[in-house]
C-alpha cells in the first residue's frame, strides 16, 4: 500500500500538500487577531467553533487547488498562470462561504477575518509556490545507471528515462554478451567480464539487472560489498514497476505466479472493499438522482428505444454479468445528441452504480471485460485471470493512467491491474476515486 500510496502522491507533492494546509491555517488565525469585532481570538477559536470554521475553509481551498491540478506536479509552468489559479480559487472560497451561510451561518469566517485572511493566504501560497519550485529543481540529482544485460524491459525503463530527464536518472551504458536483445538509447561499454572495470571507471549509482542468466554466481558477493558501499542492485522488473507503477507482465516469472501470493489479495481487504463500494455507490446514487432522471428524461425524448442498454461482461471469478449504461444511439445505429454529451463528459458508465449495488462490481477495480476477449487473453497469457479474483470497478488504476482520446492497451492495462491487485487499500481506492473525479473519464465508452 506504501509503494503504490507514493506512486499515487509522490513525497514532494504530499509534502507540499500538507505545508500549504499549514500555512493556509496559519495565514486565517493570523488573520483573526486583524478582526476588532472577535475581541478575545482564544475565546473565538476554541468556544466560537473558530478551529471548526478555518478547517472548513482551509478544506475547501485545498479541494479546489486539487480540482485545479496544482497539486499534479510541484514545478511552476507559468507564474502568471498560478497566479490566476489562485485568484480564481480565492474567490471560490468567498462563494463557497456564502453557500455555507445558508446552511449554517455559524460556519462561516466573520467577513473582516475573510478578506485579509485571503489577501495574506493568497500571498504566501504564491511566495511558497516559488520557493517550493526552486527547492524542487536544485534536489535533482542525476543518479547514473549501469545495466547488467538487455531486454525489451531494459529498452523501455531506458528509453524513459531519456524521454524524462527530471526523474534525475542517467542511463550510463550496458554490458552485453553477444547481440543486444533490444535497441537501447545507451552506449555499450563491453560484455560482463568487463564488469570490474566498467565498475571503477563509470562508477554507477546503481546496478540494474536485465537478464538474470548472465548473471555469474560467483558475482553474489561482489554485489553484497556493492549494496553496502551506497550502490543499488536491482532486477528491471523491480525498477520497472518503480517507475511505471505497473507490474511488468515479462518479468513474471511462473515461480512466483505459482507459489507466491502477492497477486493474490486477502480475502479481509476483498470483504472490506465489497462493504465501502456499496456504501459509497448508495450515496453517489443519492446525489446523482436528479440529474440521472433528467438524462433519463432526455434520452427517453431524443429517440426511441430503452434508456439503459445491457450488455455481458466478466465479473468476480470469471462470473458474468450485464453491466448497465446509458442508450447512446438511436434506432439508426447513430449518436444521439444526448449520447454525444454523455460520452464527452464520460457519463455513459452512471448506470454502472446499479451494478455497484447489486454487487456485481466493486467503485474501483479492473475494467469489466467481454467474454469472448477475456477467454482468448486467458489462452494468451495465464495470469490474465489473476484480474477476476476481485470484482470489476467503475473506475480503476489503469483507467486513470490512460490519457483523453489514448486508445485502450489491454497488455498495459493488464500490468496496472495487476499491480493495483498487489497493493490495494481503502486509502488507494479513495485516492483513485478522486483523481477519477478530477480528471473524468478517458473516454464515454470507457468504463464499458
Amino acid at each position: 500500500m506504501i509503494r503504490i500510496f507514493s506512486i499515487v502522491i509522490p513525497t514532494r507533492v504530499f509534502t507540499l500538500f500538507v505545508s500549504e494546509v499549514i500555512l493556509l491555517s496559519a495565514c486565517f488565525v493570523a488573520a483573526a487577531y486583524t478582526d476588532p469585532d472577535l475581541g478575545d481570538v482564544s475565546l473565538f477559536l476554541l468556544y466560537d467553533s473558530g478551529i471548526l470554521r478555518i478547517a472548513i475553509l482551509v478544506g475547501f481551498i485545498v479541494l479546489c487547488l486539487f480540482f485545479r491540478n496544482l497539486y499534479a506536479e510541484v514545478r511552476i509552468r507559468s507564474r502568471l498562470a498560478l497566479f490566476q489559479d489562485l485568484c480564481m480559487i480565492f474567490g471560490l472560497a468567498f462563494i463557497g462561504q456564502g453557500a455555507i451561510g445558508y446552511l449554517n451561518p455559524n460556519w462561516i469566517i466573520p467577513r473582516k477575518m475573510m478578506l485579509p485572511g485571503s489577501i495574506l493566504a493568497g500571498v504566501v501560497i504564491f511566495g511558497w509556490r516559488l520557493l517550493f519550485d526552486t527547492a524542487a529543481r536544485n534536489a535533482v540529482a542525476a543518479g547514473r545507471v549501469l545495466f547488467l544485460g538487455t531486454s525489451p524491459t531494459v529498452a523501455r525503463i531506458a528509453g524513459h528515462f531519456a524521454a524524462h530527464p527530471e526523474l534525475g536518472l542517467i542511463s550510463i551504458g550496458y554490458l552485453e554478451n553477444g547481440s543486444p536483445a533490444a535497441a537501447l538509447p545507451a552506449s555499450r561499454l563491453g560484455t560482463m567480464e568487463d564488469l570490474d572495470g566498467v565498475l571503477d571507471e563509470a562508477v554507477p549509482d546503481s546496478i540494474v539487472i536485465g537478464n538474470r542468466e548472465d548473471i555469474r554466481p560467483w558475482w553474489a558477493d561482489e554485489f553484497l560489498a556493492l549494496r553496502f558501499g551506497g550502490v543499488g542492485v536491482q532486477e528491471a522488473g523491480t525498477l520497472y514497476e518503480r517507475i511505471f507503477a505497473r507490474k511488468c507482465i515479462t518479468e513474471i516469472w511462473p515461480s512466483k505466479a505459482i507459489f507466491s501470493d502477492s497477486l493474490q489479495p486477502a480475502s479481509l481487504k476483498v470483504n472490506l472493499r465489497s462493504v465501502y463500494s456499496w456504501v459509497i455507490a448508495f450515496a453517489a446514487a443519492l446525489i446523482t438522482l436528479p440529474f440521472t432522471l433528467t438524462i433519463a428524461t432526455l434520452i427517453k425524448m431524443s429517440s426511441r428505444g430503452p434508456v439503459l442498454t445491457r450488455e455481458t461482461r466478466v465479473g468476480l471469478h470469471d462470473v458474468t454479468f450485464e453491466a448497465y449504461r446509458f442508450r447512446c444511439v438511436g434506432p439508426d445505429g447513430a449518436d444521439t445528441p444526448v449520447g454525444r454529451f454523455l460520452r464527452r463528459h464520460g457519463l455513459v458508465w452512471l448506470p454502472q452504480l446499479l451494478n455497484v449495488l447489486k454487487g456485481e462490481m466493486a467503485m474501483v477495480g479492473p475494467r469489466p471485460e467481454r467474454p469472448l476477449f477475456a477467454r482468448r487473453m486467458n489462452e494468451l497469457i495465464p495470469v490474465y485471470r489473476q484480474r477476476h479474483s476481485v470484482k470489476p470497478g467503475v473506475t480503476g488504476w489503469a483507467r486513470i493512467h490512460r490519457k483523453r482520446g489514448e486508445s485502450q492497451d489491454s497488455l498495459r492495462d493488464l500490468e496496472y491491474d495487476l499491480y493495483y491487485l498487489e497493493n490495494f487499500s481503502p486509502l488507494v481506492d479513495f485516492v483513485i476515486l478522486m483523481l477519477s473525479l478530477q480528471r473524468g473519464e478517458p473516454s464515454g465508452d470507457s468504463a464499458i
